[in-house]
């Protein structure tokens, strides 16, 4: 994740152009290389058992390499070898800026420092960051949202997870902020709520036709036609993997919750009923706005 904020700030200094950064950031994807892959290349795992620990995935909120372990595929001892290489092909955006000799290693140091001074993030936040710590990375974007709860914490680390793990891992996030209104084409949403009203958590994204459409097309492995029902279908199933898991996380701390069939609402305004929050996510592709609240909004609908 570091990788988008950095780079977005050489454009804005005009230490980069946007073609340089485009170039950077395609050699960059095309070395990077997957637990998976570096497990079949090893000898360790073959393409079913891979596949399989995908599919697993969305059931379970663990890493591939700990999911690989439970299913007998692999050892600790192998799942250390793969990580240790996987490291090694993990490339930083500064290695392919020097390597593709927009910058020399004077250069990139020089840049760098500036970069932490300027930065609106702290010398520990920027390493969460380069580490791409869900956990942590969660904490830097709900401070502005200072009386949230531990199950917003949570929501956004899985919500994190999940889109990298099945959407795209060129994320750029931006702070929440408060809102009081929001006004949506799309919105998916699933409603999740304890007994006798114990619990109660609203939470769901919106973007732009085209925005969803593509992010359908990335989670169904099929081509959208725009907000047809294979996108809604998409939608709502990625809204259901991320809810399903984000419960089964909370049952086993003894909070139960029932999750309702997952919706895609069409032309309304949310307006709020106590303080509610969004956060944008900017994908490679466009922007989605995650909203949530700890008591459901008012929805109207424009026709």
């Amino acid at each position: 994740m570091f990788n988008q904020y950095f780079g977005n700030y050489l454009l804005e200094k005009k230490i980069i152009t946007p073609e340089q950064l485009r170039i950077v950031l395609e050699e960059k994807k095309s070395i990077k290389v997957k637990l998976g892959v570096l497990a079949i290349d090893a000898g360790y795992m073959n393409a079913e058992q891979v596949n399989r620990i995908h599919k697993l995935q969305t059931a379970r909120d663990k890493k591939f390499g700990e999911l690989a372990i439970d299913e007998g595929y692999l050892t600790e001892e192998m799942l250390d070898n793969l990580l240790k290489e996987q490291r090694k092909s993990n490339v930083l955006l500064g290695q392919v800026l020097i390597e593709k000799g927009f910058f020399t290693f004077e250069k990139y140091e020089a840049v760098l420092l500036q970069y932490n001074e300027d930065s609106e993030f702290s010398l520990d936040e920027i390493k969460a960051l380069k580490n791409n710590d869900a956990r942590e990375i969660a904490g830097i974007f709900l401070k502005a949202a200072d009386d949230s709860n531990d199950m917003f914490h949570n929501y956004l680390e899985l919500f994190i997870r999940n889109l990298v793990r099945f959407i795209d891992d060129e994320i750029k996030m931006e702070a929440a902020k408060e809102i009081d209104s929001y006004v949506f084409d799309h919105f998916i949403t699933q409603r999740m709520e304890a007994e006798a009203g114990r619990h109660h958590l609203f939470t769901g994204f919106t973007g732009s036709e085209n925005t969803l459409a593509r992010f359908a097309s990335i989670y169904a492995a099929e081509e959208c036609n725009g907000m047809d029902d294979l996108a809604k279908d998409s939608l709502k199933e990625f809204m259901n993997c991320q809810n399903g898991l984000f419960l089964s996380n909370l049952s086993h701390k003894g909070v139960e919750m029932e999750l309702y069939l997952s919706e895609v609402k069409e032309n309304g305004t949310l307006k709020a009923t106590k303080k509610m929050y969004m956060i944008p996510c900017n994908l490679s592709f466009g922007r989605i706005n995650l909203v949530f609240s700890d008591e459901f909004p008012n929805m109207s609908f424009s026709n």
